[in-house]
């Protein structure tokens, strides 16, 4: 009995011992530099209540009412989020695209224990590429005619900061979020052929947020994992103007409150996505 205690705490300091060396190695390994790339699928949220907002006196103000856009067959005052079928409101229109998407990324995590086992990691990550997503809204007219607005992601990037929890496994489990960045190109397209049409910021640089979560595995000098994201970007200063006609028309709707015409302008005032993506890295 006398010399069980003894033994006992010799091997209650080893396993201690043991599973703070662990530890420690556990926060060597994430801590350093790393690069790779992602590999995905965005798709957006459903955006079938967006609508077009006009204004017609051209004051700045928009929401003002235009009896020429008729209500749809989802009764949105001939309105649809998507793109149209037909210049008849009651085809409706389709769902905005979902896309594959890229990125490359360099980072660096900072590994620290609190305790006898795991290891808690935070850090910050650089990412660029490309989603393809376009985002459609649509209004149609009595005539019967048909106004699309596109808004088209060109490119996207972010600056993330993460932090999480790394078991001795090896598995990284983690929060992260931050400011996102992309460049946005605003387009228009209509069936009328008796207004002229024009589109104020066309091409811009967007800032937004994102924010997400995932998980990693550390392989070697590697590790590979899944990321979800979901992002919003700026898009509410683009706006489409139409009039005045090509041919001089005083009953024209376009010209009726205003000789310089309508201004068209999204309801919904961010370009928005879900991602979701498999990830793998170099670790230095």
């Amino acid at each position: 009995m006398r010399n069980l205690l003894p033994t006992t705490a010799a091997i209650g300091l080893a396993v201690l011992g043991a599973s703070a060396a662990s530890a420690q190695d556990s926060a060597a390994a994430w801590t350093g530099f790393y690069v790779g790339g992602q590999l995905g699928y965005g798709w957006q949220p459903k955006d079938g209540d967006e609508i077009v907002n006009f204004d017609r006196n051209l004051d700045g103000n928009f929401g003002d009412a235009f009896v020429n856009f008729q209500p749809n067959a989802l009764g949105r005052g001939g309105m649809c989020g998507g793109a149209p079928t037909s210049a008849v409101p009651s085809t409706g229109c389709t769902k905005d695209n979902d896309s594959t998407n890229w990125k490359i990324h360099a980072g660096y995590d900072y590994g620290f224990s609190l305790g006898e086992s795991g290891t808690w990691v935070v850090g910050a990550v650089v990412e660029y590429g490309k989603s393809y997503l376009y985002d459609n809204v649509t209004a149609f007219s009595t005539t019967p005619a048909v106004y699309k607005m596109q808004a088209t992601l060109k490119s996207d990037g972010a600056i993330r900061a993460r932090g999480g929890y790394a078991f001795d496994t090896g598995t990284l489990i983690y929060a992260t979020g931050g400011a996102a960045f992309g460049k946005i190109t605003n387009t228009f397209s209509t069936s009328n052929t008796v207004n002229a049409n024009s589109v104020t910021d066309p091409k811009k640089n967007a800032w937004g947020w994102v924010y997400g979560g995932g998980i990693e595995q550390q392989v070697g000098k590697f590790s590979i994992g899944t990321l979800y994201t979901f992002t919003a970007l700026k898009n509410n200063d683009s706006l489409v103007r139409l009039g005045p006609p090509f041919v001089a028309n005083p009953a024209n709707p376009f010209i009726a409150q205003n000789a310089g015409g309508v201004d068209f302008k999204r309801s919904f005032s961010k370009f928005a996505f879900h991602s979701i993506r498999a990830v793998a890295s170099y670790r230095f």
